[in-house]
């Protein structure tokens, strides 16, 4: 299988969730764009675990297990963030920023992991 489709699925999910980061910081809540986010986020996990299931085990490069687990901490992490109540404000914070934190280096350790010759 070609891994294009994991990449792109995953750095679309990025770009989006920049935009309502963005967004974010300006107080500005889109929850159409906050579905796309999400809708996205759980294409590209569900792409990447296919791929990393499919792929035969390496002796070099990170684990194949990585970038799955951190893109799934990521889908957590913001999932989790908002369902919080008003009053746990700080720790809705916290999780938003594991959540981008997580969503960025399941991103790269993707990249280095189908880099990886083998």
């Amino acid at each position: 299988m070609s891994t294009a489709p994991a990449i792109m699925a995953v750095l679309l999910t990025l770009v989006v969730g920049v935009g309502c980061g963005l967004l974010f910081l300006q107080r500005i809540r889109h929850r159409l764009l906050v579905l796309i986010h999400l809708v996205l986020a759980l294409t590209a996990t569900a792409l990447v675990a296919w791929l990393v299931l499919r792929a035969p085990a390496t002796a070099s490069g990170p684990p194949a297990w990585l970038p799955l687990a951190l893109l799934a901490l990521a889908l957590v992490a913001g999932w989790s963030a908002r369902r919080l109540p008003r009053t746990a404000r700080r720790g809705a914070n916290a999780l938003l920023a594991s959540h981008v934190f997580a969503g960025i280096a399941g991103f790269l350790v993707l990249l280095a992991w189908v880099r990886t010759p083998g």
